[in-house]
């Protein structure tokens, strides 16, 4: 039995939900090689269309361009929305509120430095980087002319690159550099908010509202992914396996030789094989909880089914002209064919062949999925008495949250 230790050290104002601390893990077996490094980098509120090689029309992002020709890109990368919260490193506040000016400068000077004494020491290591990038507010001054929103994606891109340079010079053939985001665009920021790319979400268009974040459409949680490793990632590479950020832990726990807890399910599955270029399959059901838009919050009522995708309640987010989208409840529900209609514009004919074949399969899955959640080993996390997460609460800083009676 060995151990490995795993240390988190930044995370930012992006922030999920959970802090990983610490973590040592199991190792059961015997283990197999080098125990790689691993630098996750998680941007906030960034399009699928932010991503040049995703869309050509994006002009500004030359590092994670450079990055995508040198190792994978996967164009299925499904996501949950998250919440901003303080500065933390570890399980320390650092700096609440932020002081966003010189944000991505902290983020640099930490993360290199980590890198660098982590790669020294010889020993297998994990960075978390959860960046403010690309959530308003935005604070970095561009060219004169260019969008405040462009100027804020350059400078991440140039951040990136730097975490990249470093791997590259310290730990570049045992270092999985694994980018992404978490959910799409802020549509309701107007010019701050990012593309969606060709996932426009017609139908909730002429619906009304946005179909990007804090919705199930697919530019709401459609985001960009890359996986760097030179020599055993493979260069130049386009995935298309379903994947999702679920994915992350389990793959990470993989990578590590570590097992996972065997007394609950996990909801994602271990991307290794697909990341190395094995594999191209990744899952065949994805479940996207309601995220604000309509429903209950948290509710699985859309289904991803391989190509096909079941609405059983549609709602537009607050767009940019202030517009909302009526929660309409849809059952039985609509189904689209991404593969021929990524737009989203067109569901299938209620009456169709490819609809009523379809149709018992989505409703089996999604009764499994609730099943099984139902019958599932599960905890809550209950964070209010412990005080290194607790909020500031001063009534003279916007950031801070002062708790009422």
């Amino acid at each position: 039995m060995g151990w490995l230790f795993l240390k988190v050290l930044l995370v930012g104002v992006s922030f999920s939900g959970f802090l990983y601390p610490f973590v040592d893990f199991c190792l059961r077996g015997k283990t197999m090689g080098q125990k790689p490094n691993i630098v996750i980098i998680l941007a906030d509120d960034m399009g699928w269309g932010d991503l040049g090689a995703n869309w050509a029309e994006t002009k500004d992002t030359a590092n994670l361009d450079k990055m995508a020709s040198e190792g994978m890109r996967n164009l299925e990368r499904d996501c949950y929305p998250d919440l901003a919260l303080p500065l933390y490193e570890n399980l320390h506040i650092v700096e609440q509120p932020v002081n966003l000016s010189g944000l991505a400068r902290k983020y640099a000077e930490k993360a290199t430095q980590f890198i660098q004494q982590a790669s020294a020491s010889g020993r297998p290591f994990l960075l978390y980087v959860g960046l403010a990038h690309m959530h308003v507010p935005l604070a970095v001054a561009g060219p004169r002319g260019q969008s405040l929103y462009r100027a804020g994606l350059r400078e991440m891109d140039n951040l990136v690159g730097q975490l990249k340079d470093k791997v590259d010079h310290t730990a570049k053939e045992n270092t999985l550099l694994w980018f992404t985001g978490d959910n799409g665009p802020w549509a309701q920021k107007c010019e701050l908010a990012g593309s969606v790319g060709p996932f426009t979400g017609r139908w909730q268009i002429h619906q009304g509202g946005s179909p990007a974040k804090q919705t199930t459409w697919e530019g709401g949680h459609r985001v960009p992914a890359l996986a760097y490793w030179p020599g055993t990632v493979p260069a130049n590479v386009t995935s298309t396996a379903l994947l999702s950020v679920l994915d992350i832990f389990p793959t990470v726990v993989a990578l590590a030789q570590a097992t996972l807890p065997q007394d609950r399910r996990f909801d994602g599955l271990d991307a290794s094989e697909v990341l190395l270029g094995r594999s191209k399959t990744g899952h065949r059901v994805l479940f996207h909880p309601n995220s604000g838009a309509a429903g209950g919050y948290g509710a699985l009522q859309t289904v991803r089914l391989e190509r096909y995708k079941a609405f059983y309640i549609t709602g537009g987010a607050r767009a940019c002209d202030g517009s909302v989208g009526p929660e309409q409840q849809q059952d039985p529900p609509l189904i689209f064919d991404l593969q021929e209609d990524a737009a989203e514009g067109e569901p299938l004919q209620r009456g169709g062949a490819e609809y009523q074949a379809v149709l018992p399969k989505v409703r089996k899955v999604l009764a499994d999925v609730l099943q099984d959640i139902a019958n599932d080993n599960i905890s809550r996390a209950d964070y209010t008495q412990d005080p290194s997460v607790i909020p500031c609460c001063n009534p003279y800083q916007i950031a801070c949250r002062c708790q009422t009676t």
